[in-house]
């Protein structure tokens, strides 16, 4: 009994050992705790066989031959040893990290393969009529645009049709003004005219006069230089003489008088008279002598010499009149004749702009230039402008401005589609290249597009213009001008090439035209092989050479191999 209980103690603990074992298979990891619990299972599992050995040594005292016996029962444990077998598997080492980090992954891999290659392109576009007619008003005098009534929009009509009304009163009353400058204009032209014609005669009578007055200066100045100066120096210098001549002569009376009388010892009151009277005779004389020099004096260094410099400035006076007579009453003439000539422009011009504004009245009569549905606004390059603000416009009582397309006759039919293409993308188009539309109201429609335009530059900074033909049929009757759809090309397509992905293709940094891959050669080692590259999209490169169908190249190209 004693052996049994031994026996299945140790089965109870080969069962928890193979559990524990079992548990760090699924696991993987942590086997320093997965031991630690297999550890204290085994001594859980210890506590009862230790129990029933204790108990069986108690029998044991007692018989005093219980080895042999008990080696049957020994024997007939055997059968149950191989559920000691199974041993606990041993945990799988995890890679500890040491000083060098984890063990390095093996880089991922492709197989290059033949596979269909193709560059597509997606591209918003527009729809718009082919044909198309703009309403604009474009006067050349008046401005003032006020509406009555205009068409609705989305209105079909007919050639020749009213569009708009506008009030006509204001310009009435401008053409009625006009004609009334033009009528003051021709009267002004008629008096110009007149003055010119006075003028023309007075011009030789007054370059006459200017000559004659010149003439009769140059005279003056010639005899004042020749006859009059010289005489008035002689005079001057001559009536000095005298006055010397007078005043020597009663100095020379009075000495012989004082002489004379100075020998008698007596002297008379006549004598005194006599004498007195000389003496005064010689002071008349001396003043008059002082007068006569300052007289000389003046008219030889003021008088004359002032009178010969305004002759000859009065003289160059008259020498510049005359040129400038000469000079300005020719150009006096031809100035007339100019605002003559000036005054018929500004008649020619208001005559002009009565003409202008009632060609203006007859253009505010808007008519339908050809048959077509109304659109308020404009199309420009495919984009549709203006319809919100152009219903304000020509409503009752709206205003239109002048060189502004209000309106738009559109023929439904045929209708191309506009779209933008990237400058990257530009090198692919050709004309006649084909695509596929989905009309963005129909998404379910699928319509043929052919490339018949593409512009030569950039419309705006890196994208150019495209138009497109589109083939549409009595299904497609919702579309119209105005709406948007997207446009599908797949300008390069092979059904079978070479590729691998973007990342794979590395550039060399000095000659971009040189391409290399890293290769796996059949031991496994990186090679870095060239290759010459075809097209590409932003996720695979074609490869024209350098690779064949079965090569295992790196999925991304290594940096150490740069």
């Amino acid at each position: 009994m004693t052996r049994f209980i031994l026996a299945i103690a140790c089965c109870l603990t080969t069962f928890a050992l193979v559990a524990d074992g079992w548990a760090a298979d699924e696991s993987g990891a942590k086997p320093d705790q997965a031991a630690e619990k297999s550890e204290k299972e085994t001594k859980k599992s210890d506590q009862p066989a230790e129990k029933a050995k204790e108990a069986a040594e108690k029998p044991k005292e007692a018989a005093e031959k219980p080895e042999k016996p008990a080696e049957k029962p020994k024997e007939a444990a055997e059968p149950s040893k191989p559920a000691e077998k199974p041993k606990p598997p041993a945990a799988k080492p995890q890679p500890k990290a040491g000083p060098e980090g984890p063990a390095p992954e093996k880089p991922a891999t492709i197989t290059v393969k033949p596979e269909l290659f193709k560059i597509e392109v997606s591209l918003k576009g527009n729809f718009e009529p082919q044909s198309m007619r703009e309403i604009v008003l474009r006067p050349e005098a008046w401005s003032a645009f006020k509406v009555v009534k205009a068409v609705e929009h989305g209105a079909e009509v007919k050639r020749d049709d009213s569009l708009v009304e506008f009030e006509m009163d204001d310009v009435d009353d401008a053409i009625a003004e006009q004609q009334r400058k033009c009528e003051l204009a021709e009267l002004a032209v008629k008096q110009a005219e007149k003055s010119l014609q006075i003028l023309e005669e007075t011009t030789p009578l007054d370059l006459a006069s200017a000559d004659r007055t010149k003439r009769h200066s140059d005279e003056d100045l010639a005899y004042f230089l020749k006859v009059e100066r010289p005489m008035s120096e002689k005079s001057a210098n001559y009536n000095v003489e005298t006055s010397e001549n007078y005043l020597e002569y009663q100095l020379e009376e009075l000495r012989q008088l004082e002489k004379m009388y100075k020998a008698d010892d007596l002297t008379e009151e006549t004598e005194e008279i006599i004498l007195k009277r000389q003496r005064d005779a010689v002071k008349r004389a001396e003043f008059y002598l002082e007068l006569d020099k300052i007289r000389r004096d003046d008219t030889l260094k003021t008088r004359l010499p002032r009178l010969e410099e305004s002759m000859k400035q009065s003289n160059r006076r008259m020498e510049l009149s005359l040129d400038e007579a000469k000079a300005t009453l020719p150009l006096v003439l031809g100035r007339a004749q100019l605002d003559l000539d000036k005054l018929k422009v500004q008649l020619a011009k208001e005559k002009e702009k009565l003409e202008d504004i009632e060609g203006d009245r007859a253009a505010m009569e808007v008519k339908a230039p050809m048959d077509g549905v109304v659109y308020y606004g404009r199309f420009n390059r495919g984009e549709w402008s203006g319809a919100s603000s152009g219903a304000d416009k020509l409503q009752k009582g709206g205003s239109v401005t002048a060189n502004d397309v209000f309106m738009t006759i559109v023929k439904p039919r045929p209708l191309v589609i506009r779209v933008k293409v990237p400058e990257k993308d530009v090198h692919q188009f050709r004309l006649g290249l084909k695509g596929t539309v989905q009309p963005t109201g129909c998404p379910d429609m699928r319509l043929a597009a052919t490339v018949t335009d593409v512009d030569a530059i950039p419309f705006t900074a890196g994208s150019f213009e495209a138009l497109l033909r589109v083939s549409i049929g009595e299904e497609a009757r919702e579309l119209v001008p105005g709406m948007s759809g997207t446009v599908k090309f797949i300008p390069y397509l092979k059904k079978r090439t070479l590729t691998v992905p973007v990342s794979a293709v590395h550039t060399d940094e000095l000659d971009d035209q040189k391409h290399y891959v890293c290769l796996l050669t059949e031991d496994g080692k990186q090679q870095k092989q060239a290759v010459t590259v075809g097209k590409k999209t932003e996720e695979k490169v074609e490869i024209l050479d350098g690779l064949v169908a079965g090569d295992e190249v790196l999925k991304e190209f290594p940096k150490d191999k740069r």
